[in-house]
């Protein structure tokens, strides 16, 4: 007759299968970008180093939430910067068809001579969906009369100050502050743009379409315009912290 044995779990194993780690749950290994760290990864990489550097450039996309700031001529192995022309030339092409695969458009930022040639930045950001964009959101502060207000006019409609304050009527909201010239409230205005980077802000009679600017953008700034006086503090504050700013921007005159 065969015994029956007891398979229990005692306290000691129970304890240890409660903190133990799923069996099923593995971490990737780490992908290996050595062969694409050099200056001239993308001068003209085979069918292996295209992959890495479109896994690579995608990325950083996700990191930078949609876009990134490419540097072509510059390496991460510690060479000195800068490619011939021609293998500039090359690069360039090369990211330009890692962003179409990516859906992304490539925009020129910059570049510059240095001693071993040439070096540029370049804007990559993807194409968002219509109904859809990426926000930044800045809280503009800084003491009273600084030209918050004006220059967040001047930035948002595209038109300069006529020098008496005109830019910053468009941001105020209540008769007092346009009599004055000082902000009280919480004030808001956007910038778009497009994934070429092109302002896409186009005011009609002096006013701005928050719906057709973020039809048309890829990317919306939004503009937290706070008060610069103490007896206003308390707005400021609850514009600082209610309004959840990605991003500071402090205005010294």
């Amino acid at each position: 007759m065969a015994a029956v044995v007891d398979q229990t779990p005692t306290k000691a194993e129970a304890t240890s299968n409660m903190f133990s780690a799923p069996q099923d749950l593995s971490v990737p290994p780490a992908v290996d970008y050595s062969s694409v760290r050099m200056k001239t990864a993308l001068v003209s990489p085979n069918e292996k180093q295209f992959v890495l550097l479109q896994k690579r450039l995608k990325e950083r996309l996700e990191d930078g939430r949609g876009e990134t700031i490419f540097d072509v001529g510059v390496g991460e192995d510690g060479s000195e910067s800068g490619l011939k022309q021609d293998e500039y030339d090359a690069s360039v092409a090369t990211l330009q068809s890692l962003a179409a695969t990516l859906d992304a458009d490539c925009v020129p930022l910059r570049h510059r001579k240095v001693d071993e040639g040439v070096t540029g930045q370049y804007l990559v950001r993807r194409r968002i969906d219509q109904q859809d964009f990426l926000e930044i959101r800045v809280a503009v502060v800084g003491n009273v009369d600084a030209g918050k207000s004006t220059l967040l006019g001047v930035l948002t409609h595209g038109e300069l100050d006529n020098g008496r304050g005109h830019a910053r009527q468009r941001l105020f909201r209540h008769k007092h502050e346009m009599e004055s010239g000082r902000t009280s409230s919480v004030g808001n205005d956007i910038l778009g743009f497009d994934s070429l980077g092109n302002v896409v802000n186009k005011p009609e009679h002096g006013s701005l379409d928050w719906v057709k600017i973020c039809e048309k953008s890829s990317k919306v700034i939004t503009f937290i315009d706070l008060a610069g006086h103490e007896r206003y503090l308390k707005t400021t504050v609850f514009g600082m912290t209610g309004h959840a700013p990605d991003f500071g921007m402090l205005m010294v005159r």
